[in-house]
């Protein structure tokens, strides 16, 4: 860009893609642990910590593009945003779960359809029109709050997701 100034849209797509790599690495994260736990024993362990650390990395740069770590943090105390990051993080993972859902409604739906069934598409609807809405609110705080001001300022003591937050 031959402009310093930053582009809204740039910014905002970032963000949302941020958003999204950080939800399907903690999910690969989350299958690798489900197969361990099958397995009985840590084969996974090493593959599951580089993802980690590599959600970690997004979550720094996450923080930065949202403007929240500009002001201190790291160390005993963390900026009130910073300890934050724990429900970035579920929050992104439940848009993307609720995507999941959406899509197996959407494909009962479209087999009730093909089969004539009059009284099941209703109600399939309306499930998914449940589902579209929680996405629709858990992806709209999600902005909002990495947006927002409000905690600007405040430090709170480190939380128990302390290993987890990104600014160690």
């Amino acid at each position: 860009m031959a402009d310093s100034k930053k582009s809204p849209v740039y910014e905002e797509a970032l963000l949302q893609e941020l958003i999204y790599a950080i939800a399907h690495i903690a999910h690969a994260e989350q299958h690798l642990l489900e197969i361990d736990s099958q397995l009985g024993e840590p084969r996974l362990v090493a593959h599951i910590d580089k993802l980690r650390m590599s959600r970690k990395a997004l979550g720094e740069v996450l923080l930065e593009v949202a403007g929240i770590r500009q002001n201190g943090g790291g160390g005993e105390e963390r900026t009130a945003a910073e300890s934050l990051w724990c429900t970035f993080k579920h929050l992104s993972m439940a848009v993307v779960h609720c995507d999941e859902c959406a899509e197996k409604v959407a494909r009962r739906l479209v087999e009730r359809l093909s089969s004539g069934d009059a009284s099941g598409p209703r109600e399939l609807l309306s499930q998914l029109s449940k589902i579209y809405e929680a996405r629709r609110e858990a992806f709209s705080t999600l902005v909002d709050l990495l947006r927002r001001s409000e905690l600007e300022g405040e430090s709170v003591e480190a939380v128990r997701c302390r290993e987890d937050l990104c600014a160690e």
